[in-house]
């Protein structure tokens, strides 16, 4: 009995704190004043209250003794609203300590249990592959499901150690992956370990801490220690021409006599001064020769000038008598009868055809150009021939005359000096340097005075269309397409000397 009792009291205090929403059944709407009277007639006090002794409230209305419980029905007039209920009333209170015993039981129904199992993440997987011909380390990477960053700070952690630009196709490569959670949650492929042989005695590893940052280092090898097989051979370079060739190549670490050979080579048709803008673009390959053991003095394999548009490119090939020249795509020598310009960064100061003298002061005949260009500048040959005249000759000072064939001559004037060797009667080769720019004879300040004559008489030096070298054909023809093809495929793994210069620092 005082089981039920004690269910009963914490019962009716449930549903008078929670109301309707507590559960869907009747319930007693409030508790007034204490009464003596009972619920139950038959009970050996009159009556046995619900709560305690005390009476209903006039809400109540007693229903008739049918040997059945009665339970009162609720005024649904103010559902939502119950009467204050004190301290003293709830069976709880401070001067009343109740204790309730209760057994808790498992849940029987089985079908009503959701099971909810973790998954165990991946094991690392290890693979094998080789660097394909054209392929980067990077593409290898992304395509094996490695994000973009993680592929970049990979390869940026190798460069210093042995550029990746270095690493030979059919490489083996051996990588681990790992499956991780970024940052934002996402499961990842992340690569924990890479290695490979950069040569015969040597292991290069990659390893990823805890924090996801690459280290790379040889092995057994002091941290930071470069492979012995970093030694670059090769480098490639493309830039805009910007505020000048020379002053663009220089930013990019290209040697002066890289420089002056690429210059060389297009002089026979191109006017630097005047036909080359800041926005046409440059391509030069050098590095050492293709055959020979030499590797102490690089060569220049491969230059490409787009002016305008216009893209003209000729490749380094020796033919089969010993012969090195240049040769555009169709095999056919960058080489004319005359160099366009006879020195290197020239600045066209004077032009062809009647000006006012400026040391005369009248109107004179120009039969040559003007070329601005500091002291001690080289002048070259602008074809081969015999020289005619050397040293001091008249109003042009110290000069040098040089007769090609039965057709053309061309004179240089004003120079500060001749070149060693260079004497009447000798015989040069296009290109030799013939003397020094100065300002001797006639001269308001150092430049070089260039004359072309043709059939005896003066012509315009930079309208000059000059015949052709000779055109390779037959198997000297497909034997110079096949260094072609070696020279383009070397210069797609080469990198330019800026990036190693940025790598070592």
């Amino acid at each position: 009995m005082a089981g039920i009792a004690g269910s009963l009291v914490v019962g009716s205090v449930v549903l008078g704190i929670f109301g309707e929403n507590a559960a869907p059944r009747d319930a007693y709407a409030s508790v007034e004043k204490a009464s003596t009277t009972g619920i139950y007639p038959d009970s050996a006090d009159g009556g046995r209250s619900l709560i305690g002794r005390k009476e209903l409230s006039s809400a109540y209305q007693p229903q008739p003794d049918d040997g059945k419980p009665v339970v009162p029905e609720r005024d649904l007039n103010n559902a939502n609203l119950y009467p204050e209920i004190t301290s003293d009333d709830l069976p709880y209170s401070e001067d009343k300590p109740v204790v309730i015993d209760a057994d808790i039981d498992g849940v029987d129904d089985e079908e009503n249990i959701t099971t909810i199992t973790k998954q165990v993440p991946s094991e690392p997987t290890d693979e094998t592959f080789k660097l394909a011909k054209g392929q980067t380390l990077i593409d290898m990477l992304t395509d094996r499901g490695v994000g973009q960053d993680a592929a970049n700070a990979l390869v940026a952690a190798i460069n210093p150690i042995f550029p990746v630009n270095m690493i030979k196709p059919g490489t083996a490569i051996e990588l681990t992956l790992d499956r991780q959670i970024d940052f934002y949650g996402r499961e990842v492929t992340f690569p924990v370990e890479l290695s490979f042989d950069p040569g015969p005695k040597e292991t290069l590893t990659v390893n990823a801490d805890e924090d996801g940052r690459f280290e790379a280092a040889i092995e057994g090898a002091k941290a930071g220690t470069k492979s012995q097989y970093a030694q670059i051979n090769h480098f490639h370079a493309h830039a805009e021409v910007g505020s000048s060739l020379y002053g663009t190549a220089k930013d990019n670490r290209i040697p002066d006599y890289i420089i002056a050979e690429f210059t060389r080579i297009f002089s026979y048709d191109v006017d630097f001064q005047r036909q080359v803008k800041a926005s046409d673009t440059f391509d030069v390959f050098y590095g050492n020769p293709l055959t020979g053991s030499s590797s102490r003095r690089k060569v220049l394999h491969y230059a490409q000038l787009n002016l305008d548009g216009k893209t003209r490119t000729f490749y380094r090939y020796t033919t089969s008598d010993g012969q090195t020249d240049y040769y555009d795509e169709k095999g056919r020598s960058a080489q004319k009868s005359l160099l366009k310009t006879p020195v290197s960064g020239a600045k066209l100061t004077s032009g062809f055809g009647m000006r006012l003298h400026p040391l005369l002061g009248y109107s004179k005949m120009h039969a040559g150009v003007d070329f601005g260009v500091p002291q001690g500048t080289p002048i070259r040959a602008a074809g081969s021939g015999v020289v005619e005249v050397a040293g001091r000759h008249g109003s042009f000072g110290i000069a040098v005359e040089i007769k090609h064939n039965n057709r053309y001559e061309t004179l240089y004037a004003h120079m500060s000096r001749l070149a060693a060797g260079i004497t009447q009667g000798a015989k040069i080769n296009q290109g030799q340097i013939i003397g020094y720019v100065g300002s001797t004879g006639r001269s308001t300040g150092p430049h070089l005075h260039y004359e072309v004559h043709v059939d005896g008489r003066p012509v315009n030096p930079t309208r000059i269309t000059a015949a052709g070298g000779k055109q390779l054909a037959g198997k000297e023809l497909m034997k110079f397409n096949q260094t072609k093809q070696r020279v383009v495929a070397i210069m797609l793994q080469a990198p330019s000397a800026l990036q190693v210069a940025q790598a070592k620092q």
